[in-house]
């Protein structure tokens, strides 16, 4: 049934590293009140992220993401060292929105 596909869809993450061709969305907006910079993502499953970030943000500190073609995300700070962030998104996306971005479907030009 597709409601046990999203379930097992969102236990699985999505990674650069994965073995899969290379992804569609390498990069998103990073948002802490006036700094904004594009990080690099190295994992994105619905409810985590893993990314390069310009600075070392304190845990629980809350962050915006924003990926092309998509409104920007709340997420707070799980950890961070070495310029090295994992966030949890406050609102999870849905399996469907990763699937999109991995496959390039979002945020591109037809």
């Amino acid at each position: 049934m597709w409601l046990d596909r999203n379930v097992q869809l969102a236990e699985q993450p999505w990674s650069a590293t994965a073995g899969r061709a290379a992804p569609a969305v390498p990069c998103a907006t990073y948002r802490r009140g006036v700094l904004r910079a594009k990080v690099g993502v190295h994992m994105l499953d619905c409810r985590e992220a893993v990314i390069d970030c310009p600075e070392n943000p304190r845990e629980g500190t809350l962050v915006w993401l924003t990926f092309p073609g998509i409104e920007g995300r709340a997420a707070m700070v799980l950890h961070s060292a070495g310029f090295r962030a994992r966030l949890r998104f406050v609102e999870p996306f849905h399996p469907a929105v990763i699937d999109a971005l991995a496959a390039g479907r979002i945020g591109r030009i037809p």
